[in-house]
């Protein structure tokens, strides 16, 4: 599977390596996500996936299930 979008969340709530972990796990079984980046210095997630196997809303609600409250971040041009 080619990954055919980028998104990225912010989550605030994220604030040690263990939140780090459960969320790359939350998110690595999901079928259609291909990447995940978990940076905590800038509390963002960002998600490489096939929109046609999963949906946005799928993966932040993923997120949330782990105990998090992530925010989309604002969309760049082009996007």
């Amino acid at each position: 599977m080619e990954p055919k979008r980028v998104r990225e969340w912010i989550v605030p709530d994220m604030s040690c390596e263990g939140c780090v972990q459960a969320i790359r796990r939350a998110l690595s079984d999901l079928t259609g996500v291909g990447q995940v980046t978990v940076e905590l210095g800038t509390k963002r997630v960002l998600v490489r996936f096939d929109p046609a196997q999963v949906q946005e809303e799928a993966i932040q609600s993923r997120i949330e299930q782990a105990g998090f409250s992530p925010q989309p971040a604002p969309l760049t041009q082009g996007e």
